[in-house]
């Protein structure tokens, strides 16, 4: 598995030498930057430029795939001035889930607040609702496993925001989060961080819901 210590370092000082003080940030987010990878884990970059032009992208494109294991590396890049204007629902979850390895992120963001991340949680669940709903009627029961794979693991952000908004207290990683969970929610989060075994019917049943309520109490 990739050390993802040392990976970060050499990529970091790979897009110093190609963008210089234009690298406003960098970090990783995802398993790894949980802490919860696996040997077929996707390396998660968060990269933020002072503006992003076709050449950029090329550019960038060239350091990651130099990189050892570079087949692995995905996640997102932009401008300062698109981030500031990204949606700010979409912005709750980045705000959350990364781990600075230049720069820093928060003064790059625009105001994020609970009504921001009410909106996350309603379209997380929104997005969970609708999935289910049309697998279950549509897809081939052989696609049923590999979509509720996904689905559960995606839960998790929409889990997070729910807690925090209950609670205020914001947690990182799915094993911290697990043990303050209770019923539903509970259920689906140990579904994808346990491996839960169980009838596709059950978990279909279960996921339907959970994000239905999700989306009345958002």
């Amino acid at each position: 598995m990739v050390d993802i210590e040392v990976w970060m370092g050499e990529l970091a000082e790979k897009l110093t030498g190609r963008f210089g003080d234009r690298l406003l940030f960098l970090g990783l987010q995802g398993s790894y930057g949980r802490g919860e990878a696996g040997e077929d884990s996707d390396i998660d970059v968060v990269t933020v430029l002072d503006r992003v032009e076709l050449a950029d992208l090329d550019e960038y494109r060239g350091a990651v795939r130099g990189m050892p294991e570079g087949e692995k590396a995905c996640g997102f890049l932009c401008g300062a001035a698109e981030l500031k204007s990204w949606p700010k629902y979409d912005l709750c979850q980045l705000a959350r889930d990364v781990r600075a390895y230049r720069g820093e992120l928060g003064p790059l963001l625009p105001p994020l607040g609970r009504e921001d991340l009410a909106q996350a949680a309603a379209i997380g669940a929104s997005g969970i609702y609708h999935a289910a709903v049309h697998t279950y009627l549509y897809a081939p029961k052989d696609n049923w496993p590999g979509f509720l794979k996904e689905a559960h693991k995606g839960a998790f952000f929409t889990l997070r925001a729910l807690y925090e908004l209950r609670t205020g207290e914001s947690v990182r990683a799915k094993r911290d989060l697990l043990p303050r969970l209770s019923g539903d929610e509970r259920e689906i989060l140990a579904y994808s961080l346990l491996h839960t075994q169980e009838e596709p019917e059950a978990a279909f049943a279960r996921l339907l819901r959970w994000s239905a309520a999700a989306m009345a109490g958002a």
